[in-house]
């Protein structure tokens, strides 16, 4: 086989970002009361996640933003590259996967090692936490890798430029460093998307979902 120039494989994100409003927010959070709900058989205190707020409402109150794009670390090729040969490595699986917004507009560069990297990671400048139970996960009959994250409503409360996906030895907690999400350990942001324009500003009450979908092309 001829291998070409033009040969490879792609690495195509697109992104959206749900906005649900403060009244949304507080009816889930009250949702053990509706009768409805409770033949649903979900525990009145579940975890608030996208796939719960999509379940309870028909569209986020405060709108959504899409995005297209990102680039991949030299760690996150090296962390892949290991991945592949068995020699090592952090999986992007459930348990070890977590997600990461900033405010750093500046522009994606392949040597990142977390976000924040203009002024430093700070709890008013970029927040890490584990993706929603069962995410990445692979869409049926593609090659496309499903990403979701909430972000509920004390977290991540400054201006969205930039995101990543992380993942480490265990599961993250939700920490404002990327190794503080580990515990100390040594984890690796495995790529960043930096928007000038920024994805909004979220605020106290609000709780903002952060789905992905990376489409491998060969």
């Amino acid at each position: 086989m001829n291998v070409t120039a033009a040969d490879g494989v792609g690495w195509h994100p697109r992104v959206s970002i749900e906005k649900y409003s403060r009244d949304q927010v507080r009816w889930a959070r009250e949702r053990g009361e509706v009768p409805w709900l409770r033949r649903l058989a979900l525990p009145p205190r579940a975890a608030l996640t996208g796939d719960l707020l999509r379940l309870l409402f028909r569209e986020p109150e405060d709108g959504t933003v899409t995005d297209e794009g990102n680039g991949v670390t030299f760690h996150g090729l090296a962390n892949l590259a290991l991945l592949l040969t068995g020699q090592g490595g952090h999986p992007l699986a459930e348990g070890h996967a977590g997600f990461g917004v900033g405010c750093d507009a500046s522009e994606f560069s392949r040597e990142h090692v977390r976000l924040s990297n203009a002024d430093g990671e700070d709890p008013a400048r970029c927040w890490y936490r584990p993706m929603d139970a069962a995410y990445p996960c692979v869409q049926a009959g593609t090659t496309a890798i499903e990403g979701a994250c909430t972000f509920a409503e004390t977290e991540a409360c400054f201006a969205w430029h930039e995101w990543g996906w992380v993942s480490g030895p265990g599961k993250p907690q939700a920490h404002h460093t990327l190794t503080g999400a580990y515990g100390g350990q040594r984890p690796v942001m495995i790529n960043r998307k930096a928007h000038p324009a920024g994805y909004g500003v979220k605020e106290i009450g609000v709780a903002w979902v952060f789905r992905t979908v990376i489409e491998l092309r060969g």
